[in-house]
């Protein structure tokens, strides 16, 4: 359900894997002379503008069923918060995006949501749009880490 070149919140998989890939692929780029562009995408902040239709789009198109999908939506949807003003809390509101600091299944939904990226990714290889890289004498195809 994961792409195999997601690294982060992985059992076997961590965040520093996709550094050291990425210190290969570029020393391959300058040994074989070769041009390139690097995207790289920043998801330091991501967490907190997720946008929960994107997420239920996402459920849906790696398979989750209709009953799963309201789970996630009503887990997502039933939270209320406040922010201190001068030690105070304000009055409750309702979020409409971003998934909560701590929530357990807040980073299987990051995976998710990510998994969008990798398959525009994955469908801008197969027409031909960008190209991968082949790296060490197993010729892996590296195209995004």
């Amino acid at each position: 359900m994961i792409d195999v070149r997601q690294s982060a919140f992985l059992e076997g998989r961590g965040l520093l894997d996709s550094v050291l890939v990425t210190n290969e692929v570029l020393d391959e780029m300058k040994r074989r002379k070769k041009n390139g562009a690097f995207f790289k995408v920043d998801f330091e902040k991501a967490h907190a503008s997720v946008i929960w239709e994107f997420i239920y789009y996402m459920l849906e198109r790696v398979g989750f069923c209709g009953k799963w999908i309201r789970w996630i939506k009503g887990c997502l949807e039933s939270s209320s918060m406040s922010v201190l003003v001068n030690g105070s809390p304000t009055k409750e509101f309702l979020p409409k995006r971003g998934l909560r600091q701590g929530d357990p299944v807040a980073p299987f939904l990051f995976l998710i949501m990510a998994e969008g990226l990798a398959g525009v990714s994955r469908m801008a290889v197969e027409k031909n749009l960008i190209d991968s890289l082949e790296i060490g004498r197993e010729k892996v195809k590296v195209n995004m880490l």
